[in-house]
């Protein structure tokens, strides 16, 4: 489905040309200490202050879970609490509901929501303040790309297309009993609900879709009247009557948006930014390899997967050896040291934060293996020749953009090692999506892919199944087909038991990296360095900045409060 987190924003990727380029910027600076906190390890959370962050991007619409909104800056789950959420070990865990039951073998989920609950606007939340926001997000005159994800539910054909008023699956069985009746089970639900999509939403949001309403909803933090500026800033202030005694601890979270890396790394030092996220490579190496800052760097969660894309269905990767044969050439470990980093190797379909199996084999490099796949292919290559392999050149397709540039040239020179030789083909964004996902029009192309939320289906299913292929805006850009993998990912959806399920996806998984519609080959993370009276902080396997937990604990910050703020 469209989503604008499925594919890495081309403005985020800029920063990784943004610290290649700058490598040689102060390397050779010391850096300063880090500011002290003022209490020790074991003391208790304190409430106040502002935590204050930058990015060098901007937020592109408003704060709303119904409009698909840029949620790479994490505003929009501080705003919006949902019946449940990601905890941070990625499991569905209960929040605004108390608990929930499965019944009809599946096709029925019923959330009793907590009582007392109260929204920014000073209402309570009901059961039917979920089914209003519900309908509202998934009205089609409302610009929700995740709204497909959706269609499970009951009655949601009809209601999609404009031929009924209300969404028959979403009913209202008492003020604080919602249920949602489905039209096959299906056991990823729980992981959709948990996405921002139906988060619950203040009355004055109405039943229909408006950009120009106010944020409301029932999350640890509120918008303020003037909270968003655009192209200036965000902040975010505590929410008094959040349901979750003595959260937040902060009074509030600010962004400064449009901030350079370099000034951002600047005054993280001065104290005037308390986390940062968005660091040159030069920048990185030096926190990461001081002793003072080591410690207080973490590396968020691999939620991305990266890959070599090969239409199935054209020369000469309609051949399966020849596909096994990319797989095996490309040496991954010399793509990692592309940006080391936030770069890690990927040999299968899977980020290893969602599917972390060492006995799992997957594809690896293997250049003898590569050169006898290409024999079987029927074309033979002789390395001491340079003769033999695929005659013809092979377009690959890529935008221009730091990270795609680089690594497509290390693939190009690996693939004619075994007789594929690369054309690459520069093109713009737009142009590359419209190509890569349109039938016959693209041989080879960089695939990428962000998961929508922690299940394998995230990936499975609109990345690889034949549901998935369309003559035009196909996510399935290999346009690959297997009948066996469709029944595994199937039958994922409909199994209860998470171990049968892990075995479905790990037969499913195989058989992605044996048949090799991409060759996998990195997955992409950020790195985060706070200041040591940053507390409470811990990067969650969801959620880009996961901050109700946090506290300040700056030294000094009595004095500061006293001199009206002027420290920073």
């Amino acid at each position: 489905m469209r989503s604008i987190l499925t594919r890495l924003d081309a403005g985020a990727l800029a920063l990784s040309a943004l610290g290649l380029l700058g490598a040689p910027l102060g390397c050779d600076e010391t850096l300063p200490f880090p500011l002290p906190s003022e209490h020790g390890d074991g003391s208790a959370p304190r409430r106040g202050g502002t935590l204050h962050l930058a990015t060098y991007s901007d937020l592109r619409s408003g704060i709303d879970p119904a409009s698909g909104t840029d949620q790479s800056l994490g505003p929009v789950h501080l705003v919006f609490a949902g019946l449940v959420d990601y905890d941070e070990h990625a499991r569905v865990v209960t929040d605004l509901a108390d608990h929930w039951d499965v019944a009809d073998g599946g096709r029925t989920y019923r959330f009793v929501v907590r009582a007392g609950v109260t929204m920014h606007d000073g209402a309570e939340l009901t059961a039917g303040d979920v089914k209003r926001s519900a309908e509202r997000a998934l009205h089609p005159s409302t610009p929700d790309p995740n709204a497909s994800y959706f269609a499970n539910i009951a009655g949601y054909e009809a209601y999609s297309a404009g031929k009924a008023e209300h969404l028959a699956g979403v009913v209202v069985e008492g003020r604080y009993v919602v249920a949602f009746h489905l039209a096959k089970p299906d056991s990823t639900f729980p992981y959709l609900l948990a996405m921002h999509t139906l988060r619950p939403t203040c009355a004055s949001a109405g039943d229909r879709y408006s950009d120009a309403w106010q944020a409301c909803g029932a999350g640890p933090f509120e918008l303020p009247p003037g909270g968003l500026r655009r192209g200036t800033s965000l902040r975010l202030v505590r929410h008094q009557g959040y349901f979750r005694p003595g959260e937040p601890y902060l009074d509030a979270v600010e962004w400064t948006f449009n901030m350079k890396a370099l000034a951002q790394r600047v005054r993280f030092e001065r104290g005037e930014l308390d986390l940062v996220r968005e660091l040159t490579d030069a920048d990185l190496t030096r926190f990461t390899r001081d002793p003072r800052w080591k410690p207080l760097g973490s590396v968020e969660a691999d939620t991305t997967i990266y890959g070599e894309s090969m239409n199935t269905r054209m020369a000469p990767f309609d051949n399966v050896e020849v596909r096994r044969a990319v797989a095996a050439a490309i040496d991954r470990e010399h793509l990692r040291l592309v940006q080391p980093s936030r770069m890690s190797v990927l040999t299968q379909a899977l980020p290893r934060t969602l599917w972390d199996d060492p006995s799992f084999a997957g594809q690896r490099y293997d250049y003898p293996a590569a050169l006898e796949h290409m024999k079987k292919a029927g074309y033979p290559f002789d390395p001491a020749t340079g003769t033999g392999g695929w005659a013809d050149p092979i377009p690959y397709l890529l935008y221009d953009q730091g990270l795609d540039v680089y690594t497509a040239q290390l693939v190009q020179q690996d693939l004619a090692k075994i007789g594929l030789r690369l054309r690459l083909q520069l093109v713009s964004y737009s142009a590359f999506l419209t190509l890569q996902e349109r039938a016959g029009a693209s041989a080879m192309s960089q695939g990428n892919w962000m998961l929508d939320y922690p299940d394998p289906s995230s990936v499975f299913d609109p990345l690889f199944t034949t549901d998935a292929i369309a003559p035009e805006g196909s996510f399935n850009t290999s346009f690959y087909s297997n009948p066996r993998f469709d029944e595994l990912a199937g039958r994922a959806h409909l199994e209860a038991d998470a171990t049968v399920r892990r075995a479905l996806y790990r037969e499913a998984n195989a058989i992605l990296c044996d048949e090799a519609p991409w060759a996998f080959t990195f997955g992409h993370h950020t790195f985060d360095v706070r200041q040591p009276y940053v507390r409470g902080f811990a990067p969650h396997p969801v959620w880009p900045l996961e901050v109700s937990g946090v506290w300040l604990d700056r030294a000094g910050e009595a004095l500061e409060h006293a001199l009206g703020g002027g420290l920073r």
